[in-house]
């Protein structure tokens, strides 16, 4: 598999899985258990705590084996996190050490096609998870401005990848609470996102950008939406949701398998 084919494996389980059972057999594996991409918490704390100050529940999509939920359950005690990631050998990987017991919970679930309750949420996170649908994307984005031919192939992953942009924008939204946060970080300026925010709006998404930064630690970007208008005092779960007791985080079905102990549960804490 040539480098221009291997990017779009970034959206594909199968490439995470062989990436975490490679790690399962490495000798020094233990020191690969944990792994942020991009950057870590303290990089955007400043930057992120006005939209996690007052909320209660929490997803993070694709969370993978990073400390990233970790960090964030430790620096406010009222949330209780649920993490999804489409990977069962993550788990096996990762252990129970993605967070502390008994305020976080991880499940194995497409963030594209999630089991959860409208409006579970008070605020999703995302950190690569977006990233990795685009990367195929991205590419492409780069290579046209150099000028090089696209492949028809190409043509055709690149509106595969945007079409699960949509998806995943979809289940966001959906699983958001009125007022809730989405808070995305990503590799990426507005110029390479912008078009997958405006096909959200287009299709009548609620999602609004209501805040963009870059963090100083490796320059990558924040950007923070709300679902529907922006509420009086701002903060996430002014809405109500997950935060006021609407069934938030619990799974509807058994399409999202619980790996380990402690997953499944009730997020309310």
């Amino acid at each position: 598999m040539g480098d221009r084919d291997r990017i779009w494996s970034f959206q594909r389980p199968e490439y995470w899985n062989d990436r975490y059972q490679k790690r399962l057999v490495e000798e020094d594996f233990i020191e690969e258990r944990k792994f942020d991409w991009l950057c870590s918490f303290e990089a955007v704390r400043t930057l992120i705590d006005p939209h996690l100050r007052g909320a209660r529940t929490a997803l993070d999509i694709g969370c993978g084996n990073a400390d990233f939920a970790a960090a964030v359950s430790t620096a406010y005690p009222q949330l209780s996190i649920t993490g999804v990631d489409y990977s069962p050998v993550l788990f096996d990987l990762a252990g129970t050490s993605l967070g502390p017991h008994g305020r976080t919970a991880w499940l194995v679930m497409d963030a594209c096609r999630m089991a959860f309750r409208d409006g579970a949420f008070d605020v999703v996170l995302d950190k690569g998870c977006l990233d990795a649908l685009c990367a195929g994307y991205d590419q492409l984005a780069v290579l046209r401005g150099w000028g090089r031919d696209i492949t028809p192939a190409e043509e055709a992953q690149e509106a595969v990848a945007v079409a699960a942009v949509a998806r995943l924008l979809s289940e966001v939204e959906r699983c958001l609470a009125p007022g809730g946060r989405y808070v995305v970080i990503s590799y990426e300026g507005p110029p390479g996102r912008e078009r997958f925010w405006a096909d959200a709006l287009r299709g009548g998404s609620r999602l609004r950008l209501v805040a963009s930064a870059v963090e100083e630690e490796s320059h990558n970007y924040l950007y923070v939406f709300t679902k529907g208008e922006e509420e009086a005092g701002g903060g996430a779960g002014a809405g109500g949701g997950a935060a006021g007791g609407a069934g938030g985080g619990e799974a509807d079905s058994e399409e999202a398998r619980a790996p380990g102990q402690g997953s499944g549960r009730d997020v309310h804490g």
